[in-house]
């Protein structure tokens, strides 16, 4: 299903557009491994390794440091307790697909000597694995990696570099399924795209729907969905998002879940049940997303307390804009409206398309799915699953009348909402042109004064520049008229004195200068 909508306005040049910091590249300290115990099995891995709060698992030479580990945490389980944080980003496994064409040739200089393993810390290893409750061919593959990555570190296998890779590549899936079954006190979890391992998948999606004996993650808190470090950073991370999610949404102890710079391009899931998701907080930033698949995004929590959104800052694949209108967040946001308590989004730089000017909240309800597309997003989500999560999910049939217009809509009834930053036009609509003086293109319907919770102790509001925009100036003045009286609890107002540019403002609209900055 195609979300995105391309805009051939000479306005939107933007869309080629760059980070406005640097990028934050992902680095976890990692205490090397000791050489003894990578070199000779057969030691006591729990008398040569450091304890361990993190395990990234990210390049090539993080593999070779697992065996080790893992041979410890079964020899002495407390030694796993003390891992809170796991990183999983396997893209760079990609390219030992790469060697397929050459491993015939190099098959003869393969050696392997294939006498029965005594070593008792593998013994115990390949007991463990017997015991998780998996099927008999996946047990199988799991042993065999685990007999091959002792033979390779001991010696007794000698190979290619391309068997090598291909099997380093099995046993690097079969290591992480360990330890998400080893590791019961990890509370953070992130997870680079190109994660199609079919056994952590399928490992990870029983034990979040409970399917599975001893499930894993059961202490998980925070999530977040990243970049690849192979990845260029200027541009966005291409993530099954809703694929991702339904590995963990059901977590008992699930609180949050975050990814900054992905996209959804091209998604090959594009249904969730809503209502079924055990997270509180969302952090959707810097993002690439169509207005109806983040509206799909925030439906998933049951009472969802806080949101963080924010479009544009990277390169665009496909030199077109988000197909996002205020209404498509304004409308799923509105099912959270007696839990959301903080609200923070700025979606400005899609919003505004003049080239668009008879669009309303109508145009895409009557919009059915052919049955085959029906019948693709059941596959890929599960028949028998789709079934538990409906018999969980906290869904109303409640009908919403509220007007939308080209804005978010109105959050006076946000009963329990004491912090609100939002972007100008997200909240009081598009403008009529692209240069100042403005107009809004349609009038808002409600008052900015009357479209705020009493419950207010905080605003900040992107992007609002005195006397751009007359019709917004009416709004602003009013709010400050009568804000005393009809908003008691507003402590701090930014945005209106001093301006606080919204992602719009700080990337342009014409993309002037783009080629030169890289």
């Amino acid at each position: 299903m195609n979300f995105r909508k391309v805009f051939k306005t000479v306005g939107f040049a933007n869309l080629l557009h760059q980070p406005l910091v640097a990028p934050i590249i992902l680095q976890f300290p990692r205490q090397a491994m000791s050489t003894q115990a990578v070199l000779s099995p057969s030691k006591n891995a729990s008398a040569t390794l450091p304890n361990h709060s993190r395990i990234r698992f990210q390049h090539s030479e993080d593999v070779d440091l697992l065996y080790p580990l893992l041979t410890s945490y079964i020899q002495d389980p407390s030694r796993a307790k003390t891992v809170s944080e796991l990183v999983i980003d396997t893209q760079y496994l990609s390219g030992s697909y790469g060697c397929t064409a050459r491993q015939g040739r190099e098959q003869i200089l393969e050696t392997v000597v294939k006498e029965e393993i005594q070593d008792q810390p593998h013994v115990e290893l390949q007991e463990y694995t017997r015991g998780l409750d998996l099927d008999s061919n996946t047990t199988t593959e799991f042993i065999q990696s685990l007999d091959w990555k002792y033979r390779q570190i001991t010696g007794a296998w000698q190979g290619p570099d391309c068997r090598l890779q291909k099997e380093n590549f099995k046993f690097g899936t079969t290591a992480i399924v360990l330890l998400l079954s080893l590791c019961h006190n990890i509370s953070s979890l992130y997870l680079g795209e190109s994660l199609y391992q079919q056994h952590i998948l399928d490992y990870m999606l029983k034990g979040n729907y409970g399917q599975i004996k001893n499930p894993p993650l059961q202490k998980l808190r925070n999530v977040k969905f990243i970049p690849s470090f192979l990845s260029d950073p200027r541009g966005y991370a291409t993530i099954e998002m809703f694929q991702y999610i339904q590995l963990i949404h059901r977590l008992p102890a699930l609180e949050s879940v975050a990814m900054d710079g992905v996209q959804e391009y091209q998604a090959q899931h594009t249904f969730f049940v809503p209502r079924t998701g055990n997270m509180k907080k969302l952090e959707i930033t810097r993002c690439d997303i169509d207005g109806r698949f983040l509206a799909l995004i925030i439906s998933i929590p049951m009472a969802l307390e806080e949101l963080r959104l924010s479009l544009g800052g990277l390169w665009s694949r496909d030199t077109s804009l988000p197909y996002v209108r205020p209404y498509h967040i304004g409308k799923a946001l509105s099912a959270h409206k007696d839990s959301l308590r903080v609200l923070d989004i700025d979606i400005d730089q899609a919003a505004q398309s003049t080239s668009d000017k008879e669009w309303d909240l109508t145009e895409d309800d009557d919009e059915e799915k052919i049955e085959w597309e029906v019948d693709w997003e059941q596959k890929m989500y599960g028949h028998d699953r789709i079934a538990l999560d409906k018999a969980i999910s906290t869904e109303s049939e409640k009908s919403d009348d509220k007007k939308y217009g080209r804005t978010i809509g109105s959050l006076h009834d946000y009963s329990h909402l004491t912090h609100l930053s939002i972007s100008i036009i997200t909240l009081l609509g598009t403008y009529d042109d692209w240069q100042p003086p403005y107009r809004l293109l349609k009038p808002a319907p409600f008052r900015l004064i009357d479209g705020l919770p009493t419950s207010l102790e905080y605003l900040c509001i992107y992007g609002y520049y005195r006397s751009h925009n007359s019709d917004v100036d009416e709004h602003i003045d009013e709010l400050l008229a009568k804000k005393d009286a009809q908003l008691p609890n507003l402590k701090v107002i930014k945005g209106i004195d001093e301006p606080v540019p919204s992602v719009r403002d700080i990337f342009g609209t014409d993309g002037a200068g783009l080629d030169d900055d890289l």
